[in-house]
């Protein structure tokens, strides 16, 4: 009886742990199952090139290729290639460089490459890639850029003759312009010579004065060089502390009312006399010095008048002369006194015009006039100014040191 209850106790004992272990073995098969199927896929996939579903539409046809586009066929069956315009550029100017005129030889095509476009050129083309053909096909031998040689020579020989006319016309006026500096030179020597003598002789004086002008003339009509020269001597800027602006002393006046007509008429004072009259020239500007002395125990009093200065081509029908000239007019703006002050003219209708007619200009002298201003001339001349007494005639030579000549003076 005992043994009986003791095995029925063992059976439900034994069933548990056959279930578990059964229940483990399956477990242990599951898991084998599905790290063995794991390690299986991608060797599958492997083997069988598999793809993923996204891509497998790359592959589903075949796309026409694009060499159709760049072979055409003409109408006697030739294969040419079809070049763009870039290409066709990219063609004829390397070929241009490489040799002008001659026949240029198509691009070479593979005999295969032309039976292939044979057929399927005539099998399939649209309507506008026939027409594209066509015409490409018809200028194939002539798809590169014919220099114009002809017209090309034509250019640079004009312009080789015109470079030597301009190399020619520089040398004569080089050469013109020596004789004519050796010509200016010997007439300032006369002028300052006859300057120096007591009794001058004013028709004389004048003559030279003309004939100063004359040299200083182009030969050619149609240059303008007594502008430009002003122009330059007018806009002198000084660089270095050495530079000096381009300064001038009035060697000689022909009246004076011409005088008067550039400066201040203050000389006219009683017991006053000019002494020295100076001109400063640079930056567009002019600057005049008067040195006056006065008799008795007085110091000499130095007036500067300073304005600005524009230029103009003096009209043809100013003068009847043939003869360059030059309108300058000034405008003075400032004054400084003997003693020192300035005066400046502040309004506009306190700024005094000045204008002068100019002949000759250069870095050693400058022959000016007074111009006509009566109602009688109308601002004609009606005679040269520079005959006769040369009464409204001023001539400026070069002053090397103005400051040392002040300091004489004792006017600095």
């Amino acid at each position: 009886m005992t043994e009986s209850v003791h095995s029925r106790q063992r059976i439900p004992t034994t069933m548990s742990s056959l279930l578990a272990t059964i229940w483990i073995l399956a477990v242990a098969a599951g898991t084998s199952s599905t790290t063995s199927h794991a390690f299986i896929t991608p060797l599958l996939q492997r083997q069988h090139s598999l793809r993923p579903a996204a891509s497998t539409a790359l592959f589903g046809g075949k796309r026409r290729g694009r060499l159709t586009n760049n072979v055409s066929v003409d109408e006697d069956g030739n294969v040419a290639r079809i070049m763009t315009k870039r290409q066709k550029q990219s063609l004829g100017n390397s070929k241009m460089k490489k040799q002008k005129g001659g026949d240029k030889a198509a691009a070479a095509i593979s005999p295969l490459l032309a039976e292939w476009a044979k057929e399927d050129g005539i099998s399939s083309s649209s309507s506008s890639q026939l027409n594209d053909s066509a015409s490409t096909s018809s200028s194939v031998s002539s798809t590169v850029f014919v220099p114009f040689d002809s017209d090309d020579d034509d250019d640079s020989s004009s312009n080789k003759n015109s470079k030597r006319n301009k190399m020619e016309q520089r040398s004569q006026r080089a050469a013109l312009t020596a004789a004519q500096t050796q010509q200016i030179d010997a007439l300032l020597e006369q002028i300052d010579d006859l300057l120096q003598t007591n009794n001058l002789d004013r028709n004389e004086l004048v003559s030279y004065i003309s004939s100063l002008v004359q040299v200083g003339l182009s030969a050619n009509k149609n240059d303008q060089v007594l502008l430009p020269t002003l122009k330059s001597i007018l806009s002198t800027r000084p660089k270095k502390d050495e530079d000096k602006l381009p300064s001038y002393r009035l060697a000689w006046v022909g009246s004076d009312a011409a005088i008067c007509h550039i400066g201040t008429s203050l000389h006219k004072v009683p017991l006053a006399r000019l002494q020295e009259v100076f001109l400063s020239l640079g930056y567009n500007r002019w600057e005049l010095f008067e040195v006056i002395r006065i008799l008795g125990p007085f110091p000499t009093v130095r007036n500067t008048l300073k304005g600005d200065v524009k230029l103009s081509k003096l009209p043809s029908s100013t003068t009847n002369l043939n003869r360059e000239g030059v309108k300058m007019q000034i405008s003075y703006t400032s004054m400084v006194d003997g003693t020192g002050k300035e005066i400046l003219a502040g309004k506009a209708d306190n700024i005094k015009y000045v204008d002068l007619d100019v002949w000759f200009a250069n870095e050693k002298v400058i022959v000016a006039t007074v111009p006509p201003t009566g109602e009688d001339d109308g601002g004609v001349y009606e005679v040269d100014p520079l005959k006769g007494d040369g009464s409204n005639v001023l001539f400026f030579v070069e002053e090397e040191n103005l400051d040392g000549q002040l300091e004489k003076l004792r006017a600095a």
